[in-house]
């Protein structure tokens, strides 16, 4: 785990005012409120990679104000989501970076995911966005 990735993603969310705190909460990995507040459950997360992608997805929900609530209706909350991923594939991880790792033979997700300090998942829904929007 890149522990200055980590600290980047904390000084950021600092920035932002987000107060960022610790909380057992069952099954859930993290919840963030549009006040500024984001509970992790680190017994919940198992690997820096997964901490690293969630702090990133946060840190797009407050940049982005994309919040939703329980309540709301699942068209609702996944538009939110993806704003706050496409925010951190366009903030973090510009087309010209993956761009650039996919030429030094990074061609797999699992490799790209090693090289961005990601989990798996989130390196193909960042594979998949760009490609559809023609940049890969």
């Amino acid at each position: 785990m890149d522990q200055a990735a980590l600290s980047a993603c904390y000084a950021r969310l600092e920035a932002l005012g987000v107060d960022v705190f610790t909380c057992p909460m069952g099954r859930y990995k993290a919840l963030c409120s549009p006040d500024g507040a984001l509970a992790l459950n680190p017994s919940a997360i198992e690997t820096g990679a997964e901490e690293h992608a969630i702090l990133l997805h946060e840190e797009g929900h407050f940049a982005t104000g994309a919040f939703y609530t329980a309540a709301s209706p699942y068209a609702v909350r996944q538009k939110q989501e993806n704003l706050a991923n496409r925010y951190v594939f366009r903030t973090h991880f510009p087309p010209q970076r993956v761009r650039a790792a996919l030429a030094r033979g990074l061609t797999e997700p699992w490799q790209l995911a090693e090289h961005f300090d990601l989990p798996e998942p989130m390196i193909r829904e960042m594979l998949a966005y760009y490609r559809a929007q023609g940049e890969l």
